[in-house]
């Protein structure tokens, strides 16, 4: 654990980094539009370093200090950052159960934490950028019907190995992962959630991860729950 100073589009802030592994300093991180796309997609706030091989997600503050001041100390002060709950840190833990899993993340170089209370951006996290992928929602949209059933399956396939781990992802949509250049799929959303204790359950949780609106449709929805029952 190390204080580093970073700055985001020039404006300077002190984090807590834990588990750094080759970050520059100071670190640099800069808004650009491949940012401005993962943003357009998701509530995080996205940045570059200036050589654009890394990419950190910030996430700011639940509730508002001066209209809820009570919630955002308990909540976002005290048990985000003194008591070590912060999303980096969650999304992290999950990372790391992915790889055990045997599905594909980015690198992680390290999350960090601002104590500072004038900070709203307390949870950094800082992954390896991939420059050669695009987000799955995109490649999904520009398939056609062939390539979306093919693109569905290897979806699937991944969500199976994750649940045979022993874990359901927690928000499973498209725009959760990457496409590679050789169409590999890079989960980079990575919170995830244990599968009940029960086995009866587990069929149950996985249904439930399956939405309409972020599979593009009850049809696409059908057939996810159509190829994961028969992979489970």
């Amino acid at each position: 654990m190390a204080l580093r100073n970073i700055s985001f589009n020039g404006r300077p802030h002190r984090y807590w980094v834990f588990h750094a592994d080759g970050l520059p300093a100071p670190l640099r991180l800069v808004s650009t539009h491949t940012t401005a796309a993962f943003e357009a997609v998701g509530s995080s706030r996205f940045f570059l370093t200036e050589d654009g091989r890394l990419l950190a997600k910030v996430v700011s503050d639940k509730f508002d200090k001066r209209r809820a001041p009570l919630d955002w100390f308990g909540r976002d002060y005290l048990e985000k950052r003194w008591l070590l709950q912060s999303n980096a840190r969650k999304e992290l833990l999950s990372l790391r159960i992915l790889q055990r899993a045997g599905l594909t993340t980015p690198h992680c170089h390290g999350w960090g934490l601002s104590l500072n209370p004038s900070n709203p951006s307390a949870s950094l996290l800082l992954m390896e950028h991939r420059q050669d992928a695009r987000p799955g929602g995109e490649v999904f949209d520009a398939l056609d019907e062939q390539g979306r059933l093919r693109f569905l399956e290897r979806f699937c396939e991944e969500v199976v190995t994750l649940a045979h781990a022993g874990y359901v992802h927690r928000d499973l949509h498209y725009n959760n992962l990457l496409i590679d250049a050789n169409g590999g799929l890079v989960w980079i959303d990575t919170h995830v959630r244990r599968l009940p204790r029960k086995r009866a359950d587990h069929w149950p949780a996985l249904e439930r991860s399956l939405s309409v609106t972020k599979l593009r449709g009850a049809k696409y929805r059908a057939l996810a729950i159509e190829q994961l029952r028969r992979l489970l």
